[in-house]
C-alpha cells in the first residue's frame, strides 16, 4: 500500500508491527466465534458459543492498553480490519441473540470498551457505516436460522 496522504495506517516500528500481527491473530479467532454464535441453533448451543466469543475477546482486551487505538494515538490497519466487525456485534447481537454488547459484553472489559466507543466515534468509519438493515438481512439469508429468547429480531 502506499501513502498518499491523511493518516498511516501501517506501523512505523518492528514492535508496532508484531503488535498487529497479535492483533489479526486474536481478532481472526473473535470473527470466527462471531459467526458460530450468529449459527447457534438452540439456547444451550448460543451460550456454549457466547462464552467462547467473550473468551475471544478476553484475548483481544489483553491488548488493548495503548488507548484509544491499538497503537495508541494512531488509528491503524487493525481498526480498519474490525471497525466493520464492531459495528455488526452493535447491531445483530441485540437483533438475533438478545445479547446487549455494551452492557452485557463489554462492561467486563475497560479497554475494549475504550477501544469499541474510539472506534464508532471516529469520523471515518461513521462515513463507512453500513445500513443496518442491509446487515440484519445479510446475516438473516447466510447464518441465522434461530433466535434467542429476548432477542428483539424476527426471521
Amino acid at each position: 500500500a502506499e501513502y498518499v496522504g491523511g493518516p498511516e495506517l501501517y506501523p512505523r516500528t518492528p514492535d508496532d508491527l508484531e503488535r498487529i500481527e497479535r492483533f489479526l491473530a486474536r481478532w481472526a479467532d473473535v470473527e470466527t466465534t462471531y459467526y458460530d454464535l450468529l449459527r447457534a441453533s438452540s439456547d444451550a448451543q448460543a451460550e456454549e458459543r457466547r462464552a467462547l466469543f467473550v473468551d475471544r475477546l478476553a484475548a483481544v482486551d489483553e491488548l488493548l492498553d495503548r488507548a484509544p487505538f491499538l497503537l495508541g494515538d494512531d488509528f491503524s490497519f487493525a481498526e480498519c480490519v474490525a471497525a466493520p466487525w464492531v459495528q455488526r456485534f452493535f447491531v445483530t447481537l441485540p437483533y438475533f441473540r438478545g445479547i446487549d454488547f455494551e452492557g452485557d459484553i463489554l462492561r467486563a472489559f475497560d479497554s475494549l470498551a475504550a477501544w469499541t466507543r474510539a472506534i464508532r466515534d471516529r469520523a471515518s468509519c461513521q462515513e463507512s457505516i453500513c445500513p443496518e438493515g442491509e446487515m440484519l438481512d445479510a446475516a438473516k439469508r447466510y447464518y441465522v436460522s434461530y433466535l434467542s429468547p429476548g432477542a428483539r429480531g424476527r426471521l
